[in-house]
C-alpha cells in the first residue's frame, strides 16, 4: 500500500477552507512530501480559479512532471472538489456548464497521465433519490469513456446502496473511493463495507472522525476503525494508496510527520500481524 497526502495538507490553513488549493506553495510540497516519506500527492481542483491551476496548461503539466521526477512523489490521482456544487445533477445551462467543466477537469487528468478522477456524490451532489440516480448516471455514460482516468465515486450512499449503482451504471471506468472517516461519522460499519465494495475500491481516504458528528481528529483520537480496515484490505490482498485527507490544525509539519508515522505504522503492524499468524 502506497501512502499519499492531498494537496493543501502540507501547507498551514491561514484561514482559507479545508479543500483550498494551496496556491503560494505547491511545489514546495513536493520537496515536503519527500522529505516525510509521502510517494503520492493528490491534486486539488477546488472549483476556485480553476482555469488558472498549474493542471490545466501545458506549462503547468510540464513542471508539476518534473517536480515529481524529481523528488519521486507521483500525481496519482486528482480531487475534483469542484464539482460539489451539485450542477451536474442540475438541468439546462448550470447542467451543461459542469458537465463541461468536468470534462474539462478529466482532460486536464488525461494530459497530466493521472490514473483517477475523484468524483464527490454528497452534500449538494447527493444522490439519495432515483431521479439523481439516475442523471448521475447519464452523465457518467455521456462523459467518462471519452477520457483515461478511472472516475472514482466518493459517496454518503450504503455500501449496498453503492454497489447497487454502480452495477446500473455498468462501466469499467467508473469505480470507489472509500473515506474511512466519512463512513464512520455516517454510522457505517466499516468491516462489512470494505468486504462487499473492495473489489470496486482503488483508494482509500484516511482520516478520523467521531461517530454521529462531523469533527475530524488528529488520527488516532477519534472514532474511526483504522486497524480493521486495513486488516480487512490486507487480507483482500488489496494494493491501493492510503491518501491522507486530514485536516490542519496548528502546525502542518509536526502533523504531517505524525499521521505519515501513524499510518505507516499501522500498515507494518497489521501486515506483521496477518504474518505471524500464517
Amino acid at each position: 500500500m502506497r501512502i499519499g497526502i492531498m494537496q493543501g495538507r502540507l501547507s498551514n490553513k491561514q484561514g482559507k477552507p479545508l479543500q483550498s488549493f494551496p496556491w503560494n506553495s505547491w511545489k514546495e510540497e513536493f520537496v515536503r512530501a519527500h522529505s516525510i516519506g509521502f510517494k503520492q500527492i493528490e491534486w486539488l481542483v477546488d472549483g476556485v480559479n480553476d482555469d488558472d491551476n498549474p493542471i490545466a496548461s501545458v506549462n503547468g503539466r510540464k513542471e508539476i512532471s518534473l517536480l515529481s521526477i524529481k523528488y519521486d512523489v507521483s500525481i496519482n490521482s486528482l480531487c475534483a472538489h469542484a464539482l460539489i456544487d451539485g450542477k451536474l445533477l442540475s438541468n439546462g445551462e448550470n447542467q451543461k456548464e459542469a458537465i463541461e467543466k468536468f470534462s474539462k477537469i478529466l482532460f486536464w487528468a488525461s494530459e497530466a497521465r493521472i490514473e483517477y478522477v475523484i468524483l464527490p456524490v454528497m452534500d449538494a451532489m447527493s444522490i439519495q433519490t432515483d431521479e439523481s440516480k439516475e442523471k448521475l448516471r447519464k452523465v457518467l455514460h455521456e462523459v467518462v469513456d471519452s477520457y483515461t482516468p478511472k472516475v472514482l465515486l466518493e459517496s454518503d450512499l450504503s455500501a449496498i446502496q453503492l454497489k447497487e449503482f454502480l452495477d446500473e451504471v455498468n462501466l469499467e471506468n467508473v469505480g470507489v473511493l472509500y473515506d474511512l472517516g466519512n463512513a464512520t461519522a455516517m454510522g457505517f460499519d466499516i468491516e462489512s463495507e470494505l468486504k462487499l465494495l473492495y473489489p470496486h475500491i482503488e483508494e482509500v481516504h484516511i482520516k478520523d472522525r467521531y461517530i454521529n458528528n462531523g469533527i475530524s481528529d488528529r488520527l488516532g483520537m477519534a472514532n474511526t476503525s483504522f486497524d480493521k480496515a486495513i486488516q480487512i484490505l490486507q487480507k483482500s490482498f488489496w494494493n491501493g494508496s492510503l491518501v491522507l485527507e486530514t485536516p490542519v490544525f496548528d502546525n502542518w509539519k509536526d502533523e504531517a510527520e505524525a499521521n505519515f508515522s501513524f499510518t505507516k505504522n499501522l500498515v507494518d503492524s497489521v501486515a506483521q500481524n496477518i504474518e505471524n499468524r500464517l
